[in-house]
């Protein structure tokens, strides 16, 4: 991918889409610009697509920046959520769960802001491995993506500047979903990331849970159902 590009020097803000996304998916040191640092570019100019975010989100922790923190981290992500309007939760379940071990311990905001996004998008994350294995093939999928549109203009403002609708939400949580469909059961508990087969709404993907309910995502919508 991008065989027209050649970098002679460090990056700045001024820097085409085409080159920035070019200098994250090479690493090439030589722009001097980290991949987080990239797609925060990205995602000041096109704040409509929260995916941008997310993954400026995700790549800073992974390069473990001596300034991450907890704080600054989970108000990004609620950023994200707020951007996304819902239509990101799997994938920001999956960011916390890579995140999960260095959650622990915090204090006020931060516990607050952490309960309220586990509120929005779940209680219980997956397994932290699998988890960075979607977000690493959602982050090339992007690229390339970016690459195919981006040829000869250098510009994503032709793309559709916006997060996967509903209907890709809910086919990417059945894609992501863990263990064998089971037909729903109003007396049995689910856990988050469980697939259910309910005879009115069809497949359904858990994403939340409380006490007696749990929030199912339907290709219809998310839907609040007793379970347990």
């Amino acid at each position: 991918m991008f065989e027209d590009i050649r970098l002679e020097g460090p990056l700045d803000a001024s820097a085409s889409d085409r080159m920035i996304v070019y200098a994250i998916w090479s690493r090439d040191t030589a722009s001097r610009l980290a991949p987080h640092e990239g797609w925060s570019l990205l995602a000041d100019r096109y704040p409509n697509d929260a995916r941008f975010l997310l993954f400026a989100t995700y790549e800073e922790y992974e390069g473990h920046p001596k300034d991450w923190t907890p704080s600054a981290f989970l108000n990004r992500v609620w950023t994200v959520l707020e951007r996304a309007g819902g239509k990101l939760n799997p994938e920001v379940r999956d960011l916390l769960a890579v995140v999960w071990d260095d959650l622990h311990g915090l204090e006020e905001p931060a516990a607050a802001r952490l309960e309220r996004i586990r509120g929005r998008v779940g209680a219980r994350f997956g397994d932290p491995a699998a988890a960075r294995k979607r977000l690493t093939r959602l982050v090339g999928t992007v690229i390339r993506e970016i690459h195919e549109r981006t040829q000869g203009s250098g510009s994503i403002a032709a793309l559709r500047a916006a997060a996967p609708d509903d209907g890709s939400e809910w086919s990417r949580a059945v894609a992501n979903a863990s263990g064998e469909k089971k037909k729903y059961d109003a007396t049995a508990k689910v856990e988050v990331g469980a697939l259910v087969d309910h005879p009115k709404f069809g497949t359904g993907v858990v994403i939340g849970t409380e006490p007696g309910r749990a929030n199912i995502l339907f290709e219809s919508g998310a839907r609040k159902l007793v379970c347990g």
